[in-house]
């Protein structure tokens, strides 16, 4: 697949935590915890991973007595009054997403105190954090990897983006992640998917403006990971999806979430993604199904700035053909990404959320506030045009 990796002069930078990838993994734990010198840690987990026995599985090698705090499923920025007062050494985070996103927030408060709320939106953390180690349960978010923790404040989800966020050590065991649900690995499966796509056709690094975190475009260092993530959850998702018990898929997948997130934190995302997170905010649904119904007019609104590389990677995923014109080869991949969500049981429509068309205005208005991601999309948002392309989507 040719795109532009042509190394310009503009600078640029890539970060991502220290990573332990591969079955049986999660054994390497005592050995981070010497390295770091770790006497008292605090585990963060949710009820069910603890249930499931895959906590147990990841603890059974530590030795040292821990102390467990439970996330939320959304959190939020009342949840924290409940945080262990013992001093804590370090924080382990065993879980999906939300667990992954809570240590963050637990780590940033046991070391810098203070309330949530205050350290929303980017560059608020006024240091670095007690040594955190995400192991991650989910093939989706990529939160192991990334400076980013999304929470809720006053019933509207918030990000808190910040370099000193980003895990330590990740350690990506794909055991952990072969007994779960099809539903969830669908949903955060269609996560990482997006991440790959979103963070290789960003903006270019050479046209966007420094920023307090590396949401600097892509650059021909994320588009290496994206390229490799993209490959890698596209070939193995539906997999997965329809056979849990295919190992091979489990471990691609693994790895393809982990380096889409490693990509997005350096590259950034998009309109998709401001739109996904509007419809979330909006609606009580899934942020896989929220991507779905996303995917198809976020790609169609970049379209006219990204027509030629859609079609490079649609004939690269042999969605289309090298005979055929760019536009139709475009959107052979826009139609490809919906298929995907279809084939894997996601919602396929806005009004299947339970939005409606008198909705289109706050979903415009949601989605353009969206500073940090829609800086990275390729074609700049403006309400009028995105808009448009928003009621098409309720025509259909």
């Amino acid at each position: 697949m040719q795109t532009d990796d042509n190394v310009a002069g503009a600078s640029l930078s890539f970060d991502m935590p220290t990573t332990e990838f591969g079955d049986g993994s999660r054994a390497v734990l005592p050995d981070i915890l010497d390295r770091y010198n770790i006497k008292s840690p605090l585990v963060v987990t949710d009820e069910g991973v603890e249930d499931a026995g895959v906590l147990d599985d990841v603890l059974k090698f530590v030795s040292t007595d821990v102390t467990r705090h439970y996330a939320t499923t959304e959190p939020s920025t009342r949840d924290f009054d409940d945080i262990p007062s013992t001093d804590f050494d370090c924080v382990i985070a065993v879980g999906g997403g939300s667990v992954l996103d809570t240590a963050k927030v637990v780590a940033l408060l046991l070391t810098h105190g203070g309330d949530p709320a205050s350290y929303l939106s980017v560059n608020n953390v006024p240091g670095p954090l007690c040594p955190l180690i995400a192991v991650p349960t989910t093939s989706g978010t990529g939160s192991q990897a990334t400076q980013t923790a999304v929470i809720t404040n006053d019933g509207i989800k918030r990000g808190m983006s910040d370099e000193f966020l980003q895990p330590d050590v990740a350690i990506v065991d794909p055991e952990l992640t072969f007994d779960l649900p099809r539903s969830v690995t669908a949903r955060s499966g269609f996560d990482a998917f997006v991440h790959a796509l979103e963070s290789l056709t960003a903006r270019d690094y050479r046209w966007v403006d420094d920023r307090a975190i590396n949401y600097q475009g892509a650059n021909p260092v994320s588009r290496a990971f994206s390229r490799r993530a993209l490959s890698c959850v596209w070939h193995s998702l539906e997999r997965a999806v329809h056979d849990g018990d295919d190992r091979e898929a489990r471990r691609t997948l693994s790895l393809g979430s982990h380096l889409a997130g490693a990509a997005f934190s350096n590259a950034g995302l998009g309109v998709v993604h401001a739109i996904a997170s509007s419809v979330g905010g909006m609606v009580d649904v899934p942020h896989g199904d929220s991507l779905a119904v996303s995917v198809e007019p976020g790609l169609i609104y970049n379209l006219p700035n990204r027509h030629v590389q859609y079609a490079e990677i649609a004939r690269w995923l042999d969605l289309a053909t090298t005979d055929e014109p760019d536009h139709d080869a475009a959107h052979a991949l826009i139609d490809g990404c919906e298929r995907l969500g279809e084939s894997v049981g996601l919602t396929g429509s806005f009004e299947e959320v339970g939005l409606e068309r008198n909705d289109i205005t706050a979903l415009v208005e949601n989605t353009l506030v969206q500073k940090r991601r829609i800086k990275t999309t390729p074609r700049t948002p403006v309400a009028d045009h995105l808009r448009a392309v928003l009621e098409e989507s309720f025509e259909c």
